[in-house]
């Protein structure tokens, strides 16, 4: 399971709390795979991964144009790869071997959730602090 640690933080509360929310649904995948009950919960959650990371991103993104963010296209082009990714995963969860898919599609979302955090969060976070200070 992944714990929320303080340095997963990027000093933005509501940013903090929708990330909160996606390790949430990462860790209803990794309970479940855990109890070998991926095939429960696969479809419900990358659905509900799928919606919440259009409503995410399009309010990270909101943000970041608030603040004329330099880099938002860059940062803009990583969610919609991402995206596409979890369509594709959605996609395999319907056709292919679900416990396989479920396996994937957590160490997908794990190593890009921390990665994006952690780097390109964290910069457009800084860049509206030094802004805003």
């Amino acid at each position: 399971m992944l714990v929320w640690e303080d340095e997963y933080k990027i000093g933005n509360e509501e940013m903090d709390a929708q990330h909160l929310i996606l390790f949430a649904l990462l860790n209803q995948l990794t309970v479940n795979i855990d109890n070998d009950r991926a095939g429960d919960c696969l479809a419900d959650v990358i659905t509900a991964l799928g919606g919440y990371i259009d409503y995410h991103f399009a309010h990270e993104e909101a943000l970041m144009r608030a603040w004329d963010y330099p880099d938002i296209d860059a940062h803009s082009a990583k969610h919609v790869q991402f995206a596409a990714e979890v369509k594709h995963l959605q996609a395999q969860a319907h056709s292919g071997d679900v416990h396989k898919v479920a396996i994937r599609v957590r160490a997908f979302v794990l190593d890009w959730l921390l990665g994006h955090i952690l780097g390109s969060d964290r910069e457009y976070a800084a860049f509206i602090a030094s802004k805003a200070a």
